[in-house]
């Protein structure tokens, strides 16, 4: 279906035209029978009168003075050939009418009858082939004076009222296809033109225009659905262009000084002659590079989270093994720093929540690893899984540092390490991960100074 306005058409006058077919044979059948009981009914007519007319007679008749009467009548529309006058009808040679006695002689007929008999005397209707035309008769005995009567008529006489009438209703329905056909075709056009002014609409807007669409006449209901999924379309592409263009922004803010550095390390490398100073410059640049890689490994993962909460996939994940596969891939990074990493849970308690077990599993791992990062050599940090009135609790605890109050509520930006982080390694983006990833779940996220030194950040989760 290449146009749906040509569809709707090409439906419509079919519809049309089959009705008119349909309509067309039952007109033809029902004029057809009720022109033969019409004139059917005229001929049974024509015999009673005339039979009342022989019943009334007083003395005997005079049926040749009839007969040159009934010619010389009739001599002015056979001799002129009038189509109608009040003088006479052209239809009168097509009817006839003949008086028989019961010995088989004509009494009477009219100039247009022959001199036999058209049907057979006996009792009614009868159809007989006479000179090359078709004859309907009706034959009747008047039984009060034993005449046989009979009344005819050519069957052109209805064939031609069958005609006209056919003729008056075949052209009063094309009139009435013909007005139908415009009146549709107008309003289906009328009807299309929402979708016209959507399909401009879209094809007048620049690459980067992704606003919703708004039609300025109002939209019927068939199009609304599609109309919103368009406009859910755009906010979608609009969303993956911003992430597109802000992770670019990213990735070109934190690489460029990266970039620069170990550009003039290794510049500064290709001066040095000593061994030892060889080493440590390519050391600090191997730093640089590994600095590097984490940053689009956490912008690249941070671009993930992005897409629409609604997407993801969800199951019942068990918090506890969660976390303890979790502790178990960053236990070696504790070690090489003599730092202490453990599990706190209730033993006697399953946890569970539902949400995406690899995105939580990264959240974890990116608090845990904040938290070692900030953690000195010796110190401790306590992952804790417990099951609390509020929701489930998430959390992570160090001894490390802190941070100044001032700076929590800005932990959660983009590229933001407080004054004290600027001897270690890190991007800035660990804390948006895990914000993003809560928000995804639904989660809160609290972040306070411990009493005894250190930094707490604990995520509250729905439990099932």
């Amino acid at each position: 279906m290449k146009s749906i306005r040509q569809y709707l058409l090409v439906g419509m006058f079919s519809a049309l035209i089959l009705a008119f077919v349909v309509s067309f044979v039952i007109s033809y059948r029902a004029t057809t029978e009720e022109v033969k009981e019409l004139y059917d009914a005229q001929l049974i007519q024509d015999a009673r009168f005339v039979e009342g007319f022989l019943n009334q007679a007083t003395h005997k008749l005079d049926w040749k003075h009839i007969n040159r009467a009934l010619a010389n009548a009739a001599k002015v529309s056979f001799a002129e050939g009038v189509e109608s006058s009040p003088e006479g009808h052209a239809y009168e040679h097509k009817m006839a009418i003949q008086v028989w006695d019961l010995h088989g002689n004509l009494l009477l007929s009219t100039p247009s009858a022959p001199k036999h008999a058209l049907s057979p005397l006996k009792k009614g209707f009868f159809r007989k082939r006479e000179k090359g035309y078709d004859w309907y008769i009706y034959t009747h005995q008047i039984p009060t004076n034993h005449y046989w009567l009979i009344t005819a008529e050519r069957s052109d006489v209805r064939e031609e009222m069958i005609e006209k009438i056919v003729v008056s209703l075949l052209t009063g329905n094309l009139m009435a296809i013909f007005m139908i056909g415009i009146l549709v075709s107008f309003i289906i056009k009328r009807g299309l033109a929402p979708l016209r002014s959507l399909s401009n609409a879209i094809s007048l807007r620049d690459l980067d225009y992704l606003k919703p669409v708004k039609l300025p006449e109002q939209v019927p209901n068939e199009l609304s659905p599609v109309i919103k999924a368009l406009n859910h379309l755009f906010d979608r592409l609009d969303d993956g262009i911003e992430r597109e263009r802000r992770f670019l922004a990213d990735a070109a803010h934190e690489l460029r000084t990266p970039m620069a550095v170990l550009k003039l390390q290794l510049q500064v490398t290709q001066q040095y002659t000593d061994p030892t100073q060889i080493h440590q410059a390519i050391d600090k640049a191997l730093l640089g590079v590994d600095r590097s890689t984490h940053v689009v490994e956490q912008l690249l993962t941070l671009a993930r989270l992005e897409p629409d909460k609604h997407l993801l996939e969800r199951t019942t994940v068990d918090l506890v093994k969660l976390a303890q596969e979790t502790i178990g891939l960053q236990v070696p990074l504790a070690l090489a720093h003599q730092q202490q990493l453990s599990l706190t849970y209730d033993e006697q308690t399953e946890i569970h929540c539902l949400g995406n077990k690899v995105l939580l599993g990264v959240l974890l791992r990116n608090l845990i690893d904040n938290a070692l990062r900030y953690t000195p050599e010796g110190g401790h940090v306590e992952v804790t899984v417990k099951q609390q009135e509020k929701g489930i609790l998430l959390a992570v605890y160090d001894t490390g540092c802190g941070v100044p109050e001032q700076d929590i509520p800005r932990l959660m930006q983009r590229f933001y390490r407080h004054e004290q982080s600027a001897d270690t390694q890190g991007t800035g983006l660990g804390l948006s991960i895990v914000q993003r990833i809560a928000e995804l779940h639904e989660a809160k996220i609290e972040i306070y100074n411990r009493d005894g030194g250190g930094l707490a950040v604990e995520v509250w989760l729905s439990s099932v």
